[in-house]
């Protein structure tokens, strides 16, 4: 899609999926979130 030039690694760019995957039903939810954590609407 970007022609292999994204600024983060795949690790990067997955932490915050995998971190929200794994944080289970008492975890947040109706957030944005990137790498370095919630992100202002």
């Amino acid at each position: 899609m970007n022609r292999h030039t994204g600024r983060l690694t795949v690790t990067e760019g997955t932490g915050s999926i995998l971190r929200l995957a794994m944080a289970g039903a008492e975890g947040p939810s109706g957030i944005f979130i990137d790498r370095l954590g919630p992100v202002a609407r």
